[in-house]
């Protein structure tokens, strides 16, 4: 069962990419949803995302079942999507559309949106340089289509945020703050990733003192500032580094939480705080134990808030 949250308290979800469920192939040992789900309840979190698409049950029925059983409400879904080109554009907002009514009929208002990258750009995940980024036509289709796929989602009760990731074509945060300038501000809202803005090379404080008002969704992670380094030096990839270590619990790396607790207090901030501690799990990674990183960082986050 979950704990008793005190009333007024910051609303603090947990995601499957803290046990290790990612979208991306070949990531490693994938624990079962009953594990996963099982988990975040006994740590005493009130609502989790999605997780990669076919993770949790795809029927509404099968999803309220699974999360009603723990208390958990659905907070939020990952969308990658490809409007960068023209041929994925119509097929890129249907499967945003179709995602945001199974949200919708779970009683949840956000759909997490983000560039699904390529591996182009995922080769550079972590050292963009300005060769690396979109061009013209590139922009226009991408702001178009989130825009687009927001004004198809509101009839149904779901915002989009729109999520910067590492390895994808907003990463930087010049291409975030590109991303905000192209998108309609009524219609197009931020998901700020306090881990992968620090890991494209961005300040995370800074990205939301920028875009306060536009924040819609808030992924919690820190980084470690080691792993950053031999990001930056050398090739490695983004996979290989979050297997060594890229993200640590709150607090143990290199963001700058009480700052980011400033500005979003300041903007009167309400919407759900989501911990994404991500790891890879099995050989050759080392061990990790997700529940007591999710309850350390949980515990932590919840001081800066204060």
């Amino acid at each position: 069962m979950n704990a008793t949250v005190p009333r007024n308290a910051p609303r603090i979800a947990a995601a499957p990419i803290t046990w290790g469920v990612c979208e991306i192939p070949n990531w490693g040992e994938v624990p079962g949803v009953d594990e996963v789900l099982d988990q975040i309840a006994a740590v005493g979190f009130t609502g989790t995302e999605l997780g990669p698409d076919g993770f949790l049950p795809g029927d509404a029925d099968g999803l309220k079942r699974v999360l009603g059983a723990r208390g958990l409400d659905l907070v939020g879904a990952y969308c990658p999507l490809d409007y960068r080109e023209a041929g994925t554009v119509a097929a890129s907002h249907a499967f945003g559309v179709d995602l945001a009514t199974r949200l919708a009929a779970n009683g949840c208002h956000s759909l997490v949106a983000a560039d699904s990258g390529d591996a182009r750009r995922g080769a550079v995940a972590g050292r963009v340089g300005p060769q690396d980024g979109l061009d013209a036509d590139q922009w226009a289709r991408l702001a178009d289509g989130l825009a687009e796929l927001a004004r198809a989602c509101a009839p149904l009760g779901v915002q989009v945020a729109f999520h910067p990731h590492a390895g994808t074509y907003v990463e930087t945060e010049a291409e975030i703050d590109e991303l905000m300038a192209r998108t309609p501000a009524d219609l197009v809202g931020l998901c700020i990733d306090t881990g992968h803005v620090a890991y494209g090379g961005g300040d995370a404080v800074a990205v939301a003192r920028r875009h306060a008002s536009r924040i819609r969704h808030v992924h919690i992670k820190d980084a470690s500032g080691a792993i950053l380094a031999e990001v930056r030096a050398t090739d490695l990839a983004y996979p290989e580094a979050v297997g060594r270590g890229a993200f640590v619990p709150v607090g143990d790396g290199v963001v700058d939480f009480a700052g980011l607790a400033e500005v979003l207090h300041g903007v009167g901030y309400d919407g759900w705080y989501v911990l994404e501690h991500d790891i890879r799990r099995g050989a050759p990674w080392p061990d990790q134990d997700p529940q007591a990183n999710a309850a350390q960082s949980r515990d932590r986050l919840r001081a800066f808030l204060a």
